[in-house]
């Protein structure tokens, strides 16, 4: 039977704490990244806000793809494929989107893509008046 020291403890427990930080980086791709100045009644027809659904729509990177975007009472959401916080990052900055989240793919994707941004518009609102 084998006998674990010290040291081999240690050595477990280092490649247990590897393993899960692998996983907490997967969970991170799936979380929702939103602007800190979020605001529940934006105009979701400004024409600002419609020039950056067509400058972002479809947009590929090595990092993300766009795969909707939609203007909100929130401002833009985007839903991406690939690192969301990255995507966040840039979109956030460059384009002033203010929700970025990973697409959730059940095999209907527009359709699906919609409903979830409206969850997400509702989630963040919480409490608030609809449009």
């Amino acid at each position: 039977m084998a006998r674990w020291t010290s040291p081999a403890w240690l050595v477990a427990g280092a490649a247990v704490l590897a393993l899960s930080g692998c996983s907490s980086d997967a969970d991170q791709d799936a979380r929702v990244f939103q602007d800190e100045r979020l605001v529940c009644d934006h105009d979701f027809s400004a024409d600002e806000d419609k020039d950056t659904v067509e400058r972002i729509g479809g947009l590929v990177t090595d990092d993300f793809v766009v795969k909707l975007t939609e203007s909100t009472r929130l401002g833009v959401v985007a839903l991406v494929e690939g690192d969301a916080r990255k995507a966040f990052e840039e979109l956030n900055g460059t384009y002033g989107v203010a929700v970025v989240a990973p697409l959730e793919d059940d095999g209907a994707r527009t359709v699906s893509g919609l409903t979830q941004v409206r969850e997400l518009v509702d989630d963040a609102c919480d409490g608030s008046e609809p449009r």
